[in-house]
């Protein structure tokens, strides 16, 4: 080793607090990578990446010492040197004194890994400091709804708090293959599934993909809520799952009708003068007993982002029942803080959003869309996920969509009258292309499958 002093400290210029970084580690780090072999840089980067580096030259070095090693071509300080001054770069880090400096600073090449824990674990530290920064900012200024800005502020404190471990096996050889088949001799266990309400369209789809977005989609007025609400039902009524629906258009009176008339067979109509005969109250009175006792929640919020259903979600598992299906109806209602310059882009924040909430807590989501009047002018007026309104990204992040078509709307003497078509336009699991018709009875708010026979 030198004799030159090890760097001390650094402080923050405005507050004079200590920065949370270890110039002597990287100095260590960086070293033992120009020292060692590409073992030693494999192992390395295992650990960290350049911008876990505090000081800009160290970035830039480390960023060469990779480049170079993953070329198979030596990384040594001449090596390096030479990297950086194609790249415009080596009279800024020092050139090359500093860089032979650096080969004598490292104890043991061997421990590079040891001082790169260090580095990462620093760089750590600073973007959990750096999250409280933007959300000390975020609270001050107060720009947007409460909601929004304390999801956000969470969302960023746990990504800095708990980065995605860079030594998680992302790569793996197929042979390596052992979880996968305790994956499959797993016992098979269909009380966790989100299983769809129709008996003919659990064949083509036997369950919602937990992680996965299953789009419903349709025009105005065919019964694409009612549909979302027979998956809301049945998932929390009979099969016991947690479900979250987040009604954009609806408050949680009209919510509540839908769902007592659907599970009472009341006629929707009664709701709204608010006018029962006594069968109907005694109907009422048994469907209380089995909507009350149903781990269904409704959400009606204002201005929804993605942001507010995701503190939702997070809601409900800090009580404990966290929920296993979420329903968004419907997405062209929500809203955004970003600018953005188009309504396709908006669309496809939200999309994707919704997407990473599913991955993220393991869970199936589905929003609910309009489908464009471009069907209206065609001469076969079936909707097709092309026809899916605002943004392609709709159809592009789903697993799978399910487009509600009614061929008696606006024709109630249609030879089809009372029928309703389920078309599986995407199936990501499972055969697509497929119709399922079922029977609505709208004046229940509510489908059902077709009588047999």
């Amino acid at each position: 080793m030198t004799d030159t002093a090890l760097p001390g400290p650094v402080l923050d210029p405005d507050t004079g607090t200590p920065i949370p970084c270890d110039l002597a580690a990287e100095q260590f780090v960086l070293g033992g990578a120009l020292e060692g072999d590409a073992r030693i840089v494999a192992t390395v980067q295992e650990l960290v990446k350049p911008t876990d580096f505090y000081r800009p030259a160290h970035q830039m070095i480390f960023d060469a010492i990779c480049a170079l090693a993953d070329q198979g071509v030596p990384h040594d300080a001449i090596a390096v040197n030479d990297e950086l001054t194609k790249r415009g770069e080596a009279t800024r880090v020092g050139g090359g004194v500093y860089l032979h400096s650096l080969t004598n600073r490292i104890p043991v090449t061997a421990n590079a890994g040891y001082y790169a824990k260090i580095v990462a674990d620093k760089a750590r530290l600073r973007a959990i400091a750096a999250a409280g920064v933007r959300a000390n900012q975020m609270a001050t200024t107060a720009e947007g709804d409460l909601d929004d800005i304390a999801a956000q502020a969470v969302h960023q404190m746990e990504t800095a708090a708990w980065p995605e471990a860079r030594d998680d096996d992302d790569t793996v050889a197929i042979g390596d293959d052992m979880d996968y088949w305790d994956y499959l001799s797993t016992p098979f266990d269909p009380s966790d599934l989100i299983v769809p309400p129709y008996v003919d369209l659990a064949e083509v789809m036997p369950s919602l993909t937990p992680g996965e977005l299953t789009t419903i989609a349709g025009r105005t007025g065919v019964g694409k809520s009612v549909c979302a609400s027979d998956f809301a039902r049945h998932a929390a009524l009979v099969q016991g799952h947690t479900v979250l629906y987040v009604s954009l258009e609806m408050d949680r009176m009209m919510m509540l009708n839908r769902i007592y008339a659907a599970e009472g067979r009341i006629p929707y109509s009664a709701f709204k003068r608010k006018s029962f005969t006594e069968r109907q109250w005694e109907d009422l009175t048994r469907a209380r007993e089995r909507v009350a006792s149903a781990p269904l929640h409704i959400s009606t919020p204002s201005a929804c982002t993605v942001g507010k259903i995701r503190a939702r979600v997070r809601a409900l598992e800090r009580k404990g029942t966290p929920p296993k299906l979420v329903i968004v109806d419907h997405i062209g209602r929500m809203t955004s803080t970003d600018r953005v310059e188009t309504r396709a882009q908006e669309v496809s924040k939200f999309t994707w959003g919704l997407k990473e909430i599913a991955r993220d807590h393991n869970i199936a989501v589905v929003p609910v869309c309009q489908i464009n009047r471009g069907p209206e002018h065609r001469s076969d007026p079936v909707p097709t996920s092309s026809d899916l309104k605002d943004s392609g990204s709709i159809e592009e992040d789903s697993g799978s969509v399910l487009i509600v078509h009614r061929p008696d709307r606006g024709e109630p003497e249609h030879e089809r009258a009372g029928e309703v078509d389920l078309v599986v336009s995407k199936n990501r699991e499972g055969p697509a292309g497929g119709t399922v018709v079922l029977s609505h009875q709208l004046h229940y708010q509510r489908f059902r499958d077709m009588p047999a026979g």
